[in-house]
């Protein structure tokens, strides 16, 4: 199988080169995000001041001072947690629910990349809640990716965007030995955000973390997941 290379989707800024790829600074290494940033804001208060509400594809950040968007969020018994990019998690620690990290949402405990891509963070604070959407929508479940099927991301900054599913178990080399297997590949636009791009859904149903790609909207985009499936079942967690 031809192994593809692409730089991967992350951080708190990102730039379009002139090859047409689009590169965002590693999590390991990103700077937090401006004051101006519309990720800036709080992520949901709720009717009580003193909580916040997190959901699929909003912006988080670590105790490094990276953003990244969450993707799903999951449970085990009465224990919550956010599906993440694990290029986002690796390094880091802790995550709060605003810029100036003084809202902690809990730890980073668990971190596959590469070879996967995709993290887990717990929540810990009683005042920070889960909330079971991402893109917008109530997601009752997590589905396996076929070829031809419809899927769908959504970001603050460029709105709703649909898409296909174009292969499956791709290989992606992001650079510097950073190779990730079993990879959704779509077409779907995911031009640089905040703290990076949203989850896939079809549907209800929860199907990719996002992890790289190139192009841009105008011209089009090849856009890699990681399939939610793989990350539930390797923690022994179901969607929230």
């Amino acid at each position: 199988m031809r192994t593809e290379r692409v730089p991967l989707l992350t951080g708190a800024a990102a730039v379009l080169v002139a090859a047409a790829l689009f590169l965002a600074p590693n999590a390991r290494a990103a700077a937090p995000p401006a004051e101006n940033s519309p990720a800036h804001a709080p992520v949901h208060v709720t009717s009580d001041a003193r909580s916040v509400e997190v959901a699929g594809g909003d912006v988080i950040w670590s105790d490094i001072g990276s953003a990244c968007r969450t993707s799903f969020n999951a449970a085990s018994g009465s224990a919550h947690y956010i599906l993440m990019p694990g290029h986002c998690t690796d390094g880091t620690t802790q995550w709060y629910a605003d810029s100036a990290r003084t809202v902690p949402i809990g730890p980073t405990v668990g971190s596959a990349f590469p070879g996967n891509d995709y993290g887990l963070v717990r929540y810990d604070n009683p005042e920070v809640f889960p909330v079971g959407t991402a893109n917008g929508v109530d997601i009752t479940g997590a589905g396996n990716a076929y070829v031809g099927q419809t899927v769908m991301t959504r970001s603050s900054s460029t709105g709703t965007h649909s898409g296909t599913v174009t292969a499956v178990n791709q290989t992606v080399d992001f650079g510097g030995g950073d190779v990730v297997s079993g990879l959704i590949r779509t077409n779907l636009c995911n031009e640089p955000v905040t703290g990076g791009p949203g989850p896939a859904t079809s549907g209800s149903m929860a199907i990719g973390i996002p992890v790289g790609g190139s192009g841009s909207c105008s011209t089009g985009m090849t856009t890699y997941y990681q399939p939610v499936t793989e990350a539930l079942a390797a923690y022994g967690l179901t969607i929230y």
